[in-house]
């Protein structure tokens, strides 16, 4: 008998594997776009702040800061990076490196072939059709102290700055 799934034993094997995923390091390449992501909800749940910063191998710079309604902190990661592969895909990028400090979401989008994460199930969706428009696309999680860019873009939108 293989485990589905949906066992408590192959959500385990899955998130494992997404977590070795997401902190093996990402291919450089001269065209390769990178970005940063973020989300902040104040409180949680409260009002939602996105931020993000993308930049492009020729000296492109695309900062993203702004409200995003109300809603958790899942909704402001996921809105985060939900901006920001809009913002790749907008301005042409075709390979991509993605780092952002949510566990949670980075986990959730690279746990493929499971059910996401409850109650953002639309949010992942739409994530991964946006990547899939990426011909090279890695999506990384990194330490809150380096994604730093990003977490002030998402708190000074979800100050109303």
């Amino acid at each position: 008998m293989t485990a589905t799934p949906s066992t408590p034993r192959a959500l385990a094997q899955a998130r494992a594997a997404a977590e070795r995923l997401a902190r093996r390091p990402v291919p450089s390449s001269p065209s390769a776009w990178r970005g940063w992501f973020d989300g902040s909800a104040t409180p949680n749940p409260g009002r939602i702040g996105i931020g993000a910063l993308l930049l492009g191998p020729a000296g492109e710079r695309i900062e993203i800061s702004r409200p995003a309604g109300t809603g958790t902190s899942g909704d402001a990661e996921y809105l985060a990076l939900i901006a920001l592969l809009e913002a790749a895909v907008a301005a042409g990028a075709c390979e991509l490196a993605v780092y952002g400090d949510s566990q949670v979401v980075v986990q959730d989008v690279l746990m493929s072939g499971v059910p996401g994460a409850k109650g953002l199930e639309e949010h992942r969706a739409r994530a991964v059709a946006l990547m899939a428009r990426l011909e090279g696309m890695a999506l990384r999680w990194v330490p809150r102290h380096r994604n730093g860019a990003a977490d002030a873009l998402s708190q000074r939108a979800a100050a109303g700055g």
